[in-house]
């Protein structure tokens, strides 16, 4: 199977699979109930920048992953019972995607590594 398919394949799974855990998530610390597709959308392009910029040796986007999202949380208004719920989900939400791209740079690259292996042995 062509290594694009297998890692298209491993991509779709895992965000899925991370979809649902953020759905888990969002119930405990938020009380938020059900799928938010916008949400998924954003952590899925999240993730694929992270991706980019890590596979291809930009460690500093991590910085500026971080610098945007803290940007985006400034002007965020929550009800003071629901703050700490929502800092919570917040910070655990931001370090499963960190955590799942820097997953995707390992794998992707023990796949290269893989495929080098076959070149110099001729298959």
């Amino acid at each position: 199977m062509p290594e694009f398919l297998i890692l298209t394949l491993l991509f779709g799974i895992t965000e899925v699979i991370i979809a649902f855990a953020f759905a888990a998530i969002a119930q405990v610390f938020y009380h938020q109930i059900g799928l938010n597709f916008k949400a998924i959308f954003k952590g899925m392009a999240e993730r694929l920048f992270l991706f980019v910029t890590l596979t291809n040796g930009y460690t500093q986007a991590l910085t500026f992953f971080s610098a945007l999202k803290l940007a985006t949380r400034l002007k965020h208004e929550e009800p003071k019972a629901d703050l700490d719920g929502f800092n919570d989900y917040y910070l655990i939400g931001n370090l499963l995607s960190v955590v799942v791209a820097i997953g995707y740079v390992y794998i992707y690259q023990h796949f290269q590594e893989i495929h080098l292996l076959q070149v110099l042995n001729g298959k």
